[in-house]
């Protein structure tokens, strides 16, 4: 072979190896595969920096009831309109039929008056004060409002009272408590129409947390004191909508469960450093969520529970890297196109909320 032929050669293959190590041949040169970011599970449904302590499901219309007033809109995929009665916190909210509303707030300043009601039957576009004698002759606040449809009644917590009335919500009967007692105040609300009972409860004078059972066809009421280590309060709960005879309150340092309906008491999530629970809510297959706010903490995880088992343990989800406004005071499953979302009404934080998927609830 001529010197030429072999130079020839020699050029050809310098230039293949030229040119695989342009294109990234050599292993040693590529870049590794960059990893895609998490994906976020937290959707945002309320924008914005009020405190949301009331979410309710009218029909297909949701409701939040914040420090800032109420907001309304038509379904899950519309936007929020502010539909308040007063600029100020939003205390309690009773729906008595579609569209029409019984809501307690705030007064605007210090006043010699009962704490204002106010009612809309056109899904809060307009308001008419309710002239009522809730407190007898002590102004006291409204903590909290639940409509019974069965009796066609309203009732209302006080800062130690439970009351009721009519749908129109001026003449108020006390059933249990005092006007003038002194104590925190009660927020815990929670109607049985087929026991016929109302569940009720807080904190009372000595920072102790108790509720009690009200018996709508004697009258009498059973109470409990000291279930959660002081101080506590309780704030909301429900009954099983599967059991019956399964009943849970949640508040500040836990969670307690009934499987007899109050015969028996456990204290399945407790001990948790005063950390409040301020709600458990149920799916339809029956599995329970909650979630956790801690005090006064304007940075604090976000931190949610699920149950499999009536409540007898918690599976615990944080979602800390997701956001640092992670207090939750209020909660509410509503249904979006194909999913079911958890909504959570935060402090200071608007409404987030959560696809079911996103928990698993499973021991």
């Amino acid at each position: 072979m001529s010197d030429f032929m072999t130079n020839l050669r020699g050029f050809a293959l310098l230039f293949i190896v030229v040119q695989l190590s342009a294109c990234g041949g050599s292993s040693e040169t590529s870049e590794p595969p960059t990893e895609p970011p998490p994906v976020s599970q937290l959707r945002v449904i309320l924008n914005g920096s009020q405190t949301v302590e009331f979410l309710k499901a009218d029909g297909d219309a949701q409701l939040a009831g914040s420090t800032t007033g109420l907001y309304w809109r038509e379904s899950s995929s519309a936007s929020w309109q502010l539909r308040t009665p007063s600029a100020t916190a939003i205390t309690g909210i009773a729906i008595i039929d579609a569209g029409h509303y019984i809501v307690a707030a705030q007064p605007s300043e210090s006043s010699d008056q009962p704490f204002p009601l106010y009612e809309s039957t056109d899904s809060g576009q307009t308001w008419q004060a309710i002239t009522h004698n809730f407190g007898g002759e002590f102004n006291t606040p409204i903590f909290n409002l639940a409509y019974d449809a069965r009796t066609d009644q309203i009732y209302a917590l006080g800062q130690g009272a439970l009351a009721v009335a009519d749908p129109n919500a001026a003449n108020w009967t006390l059933l249990h408590g005092a006007w003038d007692t002194f104590a925190t105040g009660m927020r815990l609300l929670v109607i049985d129409p087929i026991k016929t009972t109302v569940w009720f409860g807080g904190q009372g004078a000595i920072e102790n947390g108790y509720f009690g059972r009200y018996n709508q066809t004697t009258g009498s009421v059973q109470e409990w004191n000291d279930l959660l280590a002081p101080p506590s309060t309780f704030k909301g709960g429900l009954v099983h909508p599967l059991d019956n005879n399964t009943v849970m309150f949640s508040g500040e340092n836990g969670i307690v469960r009934s499987t007899d309906y109050g015969e028996t008491w456990t204290t399945p999530l407790g001990d948790v450093g005063h950390a409040f629970f301020w709600d458990v809510k149920a799916d339809t297959n029956g599995d329970l969520y909650t979630a956790r706010y801690t005090k006064l903490q304007p940075e604090q995880p976000l931190i949610v529970l699920c149950s499999e088992n009536n409540g007898e343990s918690w599976q615990s989800h944080d979602f800390s890297s997701e956001t640092d406004i992670g207090g939750v005071k209020s909660l509410m499953l509503a249904q979006h196109d194909d999913e079911e979302l958890l909504y959570l009404g935060l402090w200071q934080g608007g409404i987030k909320a959560l696809p079911l998927s996103a928990l698993s609830c499973a021991n």
